[in-house]
């Protein structure tokens, strides 16, 4: 009987752990920020994703003015363009963030 509720309890606590981690957040590993290369502050051309380029890191001042860029979950090479499917699921905020003036949600960076 000790041990039927050693195994017993042994499965709740490992039926518990594998059900809480379900519900933890995954961090970008490979993510790439891209900048926006344009000086054009018209919406076709924040919402085009050939004015984005890849970068190492993220080059913005963290100002409320103009779209600097936006950081998409797959990596790809430095001075490459986006995944287009991926920057199309941003593609609303960017211009969102830019007659606001500030980012629309956590991926979106800002510059003066």
């Amino acid at each position: 009987m000790k041990n039927f509720k050693r195994i017993a309890l042994g499965l709740v606590v490992a039926a518990m752990a594998i059900s809480f981690s379900a519900f933890t957040n995954v961090k970008r590993v490979n993510s790439n920020f891209y900048v926006y290369s344009s000086s054009s502050h018209l919406q076709g051309d924040i919402q085009n994703f050939n004015n984005y380029i890849a970068t190492s890191s993220d080059p913005c001042s963290g100002a409320t003015t103009n779209v600097c860029g936006v950081t998409l979950p797959t990596a790809q090479p430095v001075n490459s363009k986006p995944i287009s499917s991926e920057f199309d699921d941003e593609s609303a905020n960017l211009w969102d963030s830019q007659t606001a003036h500030a980012p629309q949600d956590g991926n979106i960076d800002m510059k003066p």
